[in-house]
């Protein structure tokens, strides 16, 4: 399935974030690594590579699945199918959680770390403003509890009858 250009665009930016947060880490290992606090070393390089395509995969799913079923008429299917992949993809992440840790070919740490990554890249966009969400097609009226309400019209304007009075 291809993905629209938008999801293309989202996704792009996304891996290149990713990739820019991980190109950090791995600086940060080495600066630290300099003076004896961590080791910086194959382990490192494997995990953050690992880690960071775990999590572009997770971003990728997330776009593969909203344009499948974004024409899907059944509200329910359509909520049990983004159920499903949010539960499969948080599955695939916790598994490899659990061998970034396990597997001594990878430190956990810079295994884990880049999870985080993609969701780092889309704060930089919103507070950059980079990110714009889409605009509503119908500018949207501002309604708020505090605004006075309208006045309705009176009910038989002219007619001079005062009812309920004694």
């Amino acid at each position: 399935m291809n993905l629209q250009a938008g999801s293309k665009k989202e996704l792009r930016r996304i891996a290149c974030g990713t990739a820019l947060c991980t190109a950090v880490m791995w600086v940060l290992f080495a600066a630290l690594h300099m003076v004896g606090w961590v080791r910086f070393d194959s382990t490192v390089v494997l995990g953050g590579l690992v880690g960071s395509l775990v999590a572009i995969g997770n971003f990728a799913g997330i776009c593969l699945v909203v344009e499948k079923i974004i024409d899907e008429q059944d509200e329910k299917r359509r909520k049990a199918k983004l159920q499903l992949s949010h539960n499969c993809r948080m599955l695939l992440q916790a598994v490899w959680v659990v061998v970034a840790i396990a597997a001594p070919c990878f430190q956990p740490f810079a295994s884990v770390l880049p999870l985080f990554f993609p969701r780092i890249t889309i704060y930089y966009l919103q507070i950059t403003g980079k990110y714009k969400p889409l605009a509503a097609s119908a500018p949207a009226q501002d309604v708020s509890v505090e605004d006075e309400p309208a006045a309705a019209p009176a009910q038989g304007e002219g007619s001079e009858e005062k009812g309920g009075e004694t």
